[in-house]
């Protein structure tokens, strides 16, 4: 009892000497609002930047670099939607820190808070990546009618030739099945848009490609000739 009135007189002291400043209860629960406003803005912002790397990946065809072997995977890395992912990261440290200024979660381990946000977050993220949402802004910004993200959502379409991506449409299959030629033409008049003839890797069966049929290729451009190491067949989507 005596302990517990020594740290009342010591906190009296505090404040009346000017060390500790008495607090309105209206200012704790602004301040209670105020952080949990910033805490879903923040959840909802890394939601969107994840989200948006998965439907990057996939739109932008980059995923079927993982069937084209060690090569592909390192193509894959390299064209990963990074800017997006660290954005993702930083909205996570930053609610990491408002939860622990909102909550007594001081109790638990810092690293499985992080987790528990991350695993929030990926979910929510799949959720979102499953709904029309980018598709649209994606649409939106190709007719230059998305002000601000347009530029974030027009890179997706990004020609990725100087990594040995291409995407187009076959338009003609040689008799001998050595090579086959792909051509693309969005009408947007960008870097992605030409003709390319293209080598199949060794033991790839040129007989399985029709004409007409969209393919994502990976190789190297030689002398005029793309040499494949990947190839696959997409849809029209």
């Amino acid at each position: 009892m005596s302990q517990e009135t020594d740290i009342q007189k010591n906190v009296l002291e505090k404040i009346h000497s000017g060390e500790i400043s008495m607090r309105s209860r209206i200012y704790f629960i602004l301040r209670i609002v105020l952080v949990s406003t910033v805490s879903v803005l923040t959840l909802i912002g890394s939601l969107f930047a994840l989200s948006f790397a998965f439907f990057s990946i996939r739109a932008s065809g980059v995923q079927f670099l993982l069937e084209f072997g060690e090569r592909g995977l390192l193509k894959f890395i390299i064209l990963f939607p990074w800017t997006s992912f660290l954005i993702f990261l930083l909205f996570l440290v930053i609610l990491e820190f408002l939860i622990r200024r909102l909550t007594p979660v001081y109790r638990f381990p810092l690293l499985r808070i992080f987790l528990w946000i991350l695993a929030i977050s990926v979910v929510g993220s799949t959720l979102v990546d499953l709904t029309p949402l980018h598709p649209f802004l994606l649409s939106e910004a190709d007719k230059d009618q998305l002000p601000i993200l347009g530029p974030w959502y027009e890179q997706v379409h990004d020609s990725h030739q100087d990594q040995g991506v291409y995407r187009g449409v076959i338009t003609s299959l040689t008799g001998t099945g050595l090579i086959f030629v792909i051509s693309h033409n969005d009408a947007d008049l960008d870097s992605d848009e030409g003709t390319w003839t293209i080598v199949p890797p060794p033991g790839f069966d040129i007989h399985t490609l029709s004409v007409g049929e969209n393919v994502y290729v990976a190789g190297h451009l030689q002398n005029g000739l793309v040499y494949a190491y990947g190839i696959r067949v997409v849809s029209d989507d």
